[in-house]
């Protein structure tokens, strides 16, 4: 039951981040421990379980699925989206430096943390980590694309967030927002609860038709890239590790608490910016407060 209830916070924590632009899912089951044994658990759920099922007993398919790892995990994260996005998005919204800030410290104590526990020891290593820092910096400066309400648009935007979403360093909820449907997920996650509370069936059929559209597309991205990761990780784990770390590395920029808006044309474009020649409040004292937090909060849970 212990270790249940810890899952069920790890996923809570990853469902969090999930819905933040910028952070990742992923990052946050790496620094935590569980990264290996969830895409490990992920690239060996198939068919075959099934068979199990049907000839050995729940009890063997629930082991084989390795059920007392995901369900604790699985509703953690569904927890983390459902009830948390509109808390969220109003700290977004209304103390975007404060919740960016907690944010940077975490993300920046488990580059600490994961450069402690796995030492670069080749020019390799670094190289890989400079391509992974390239690659996850590249992404966070693209620009975003205009929204697109179509289904299989949407299919597939799922399918490549939640690839980005399993990887630490790269945030889904940001590939959302590149693919222009943000807003349209977030909207499907909050109105799938409000539409029960306030059942009407048009809406119902409307709202439901998007989340199983999603929630199609994150399968489909989870067991296709999950394969590919496993094997990585068993055959060439210091040099994912060396890549994955350059991914965190390379998103600090896009999680920088300070920034300026900037107009071109329709668009606008968020800069980072010097927290002492800010223009307005920069709450510098909370920030930092919550930067050491966020840090300190990483550093206890990685010594727990």
């Amino acid at each position: 039951m212990r270790k249940a209830v810890l899952l069920y916070f790890k996923g809570l924590l990853m469902g969090a981040a999930d819905i933040v632009p910028g952070v990742s899912g992923g990052t946050m089951a790496l620094i935590t421990g569980i990264y290996k044994e969830l895409i490990t658990s992920i690239d060996q759920f198939n068919f075959k379980q099934l068979l199990v099922l049907r000839k050995e007993g729940f009890t063997a398919f629930w082991q084989s699925v390795n059920g007392p790892f995901l369900l604790p995990l699985f509703l953690g994260i569904a927890s983390g989206i459902l009830f948390l996005s509109g808390g969220i998005t109003y700290l977004l919204e209304h103390q975007p430096i404060l919740i960016w800030a907690f944010f940077f410290g975490l993300i920046l104590a488990s580059i600490y943390v994961l450069l402690k526990q796995f030492a670069l020891k080749t020019l390799r290593h670094y190289a890989l980590l400079f391509i992974g820092f390239i690659i996850a910096f590249g992404i966070t400066q693209l620009s975003p694309a205009s929204t697109s309400n179509n289904l299989l648009y949407l299919f597939f935007s799922s399918m490549i967030a939640i690839i980005a979403m399993i990887l630490p360093g790269i945030s889904g909820a940001f590939i959302f927002i590149l693919l222009g449907v943000y807003e349209e997920v977030l909207a499907t996650i909050k109105g799938a609860i409000a539409v029960l509370l306030d059942f009407d069936l048009a809406n119902f059929k409307t709202v439901y038709t998007k989340v199983v559209v999603i929630g199609l597309g994150i399968v489909v991205g989870l067991k296709l890239f999950s394969r590919l990761l496993t094997w990585l990780f068993n055959h060439k784990k210091e040099a994912t590790l060396s890549v994955l770390i350059g991914f965190m590395i390379g998103a600090l920029p896009k999680i920088w608490p300070w920034k300026i808006e900037e107009k071109i044309g329709e668009q606008i474009n968020f800069i980072n910016a010097n927290p002492l020649a800010f223009e307005g409040d920069p709450q510098l004292g909370i920030a930092i407060g919550l930067i050491v937090l966020g840090a300190a909060c990483l550093i206890l849970l990685e010594r727990y």
